[in-house]
């Protein structure tokens, strides 16, 4: 069984103010935190998105840059992005993967948890479950439940990911034709993280100990 993950760290961070993939992360860029955990979790297959920023990007990863594809369609939005890293799972040449991790950049997870969402996903498979994606799910402050990250999906969709676009809701319209195995993981700040702003910044670094 081969896991891979897509990465997604191409967009413009206007609300940031700095480039997302190039914060300062724990003496390190968050892209460089993020590439490291993906590494020490159960992922084989690595494809890092870039767009923005994609020269300084490359520099900062050193020899991982060999993970890296560039969309030049960037700008039209995130699902373009995603149909970009799902079409290089599917090169020729790469193993399939069995199980696909999908991850913003602005949303940081630690490999015990990307880890606890692919066991999940291939016992229940394992077990003759029809499911098809894992998402993590974490409560707000008034008891609502949400959808959390990063999203695991079986390798099946693939295809279905390469033709992802902004304009069919991306990765939303595909949970929505194969609805996740939503797991509560209340234990798990950093499955609620957002980091869309210095002060969400602040905040991902506190959980996450960085």
């Amino acid at each position: 069984m081969t896991v891979a993950a897509v990465l997604l760290a191409a967009g413009a961070s206007s609300r940031m103010g700095e480039p997302k993939p190039l914060v300062r992360w724990g003496g390190r860029t968050l892209i460089e935190w993020e590439r490291d955990q993906l590494l020490a979790s159960r992922v084989e297959e690595i494809v890092i998105v870039t767009g923005s920023r994609a020269e300084a990007v490359r520099r900062t990863l050193g020899e991982a840059r060999r993970y890296l594809v560039f969309n030049q369609r960037w700008p039209q939005g995130r699902a373009t992005s995603l149909a970009k890293g799902a079409r290089a799972l599917l090169e020729s040449g790469r193993p399939r993967p069995s199980v696909v991790v999908v991850q913003n950049v602005d949303q940081p997870a630690p490999a015990h948890v990307i880890d606890r969402l692919v066991e999940v996903l291939c016992a229940r498979v394992a077990e003759g479950a029809r499911i098809e994606a894992v998402q993590p799910t974490y409560r707000d402050a008034d008891g609502r439940e949400h959808g959390g990250h990063p999203v695991v999906l079986d390798g099946s969709l693939l295809e279905e990911l390469a033709e992802a676009s902004e304009e069919t809701e991306g990765l939303r319209a595909i949970l929505e034709r194969h609805p996740p195995l939503r797991l509560p993981m209340p234990d798990e700040p950093s499955v609620a993280l957002d980091l869309d702003t210095p002060e969400a910044l602040a905040e991902g670094r506190r959980v996450l100990g960085a």
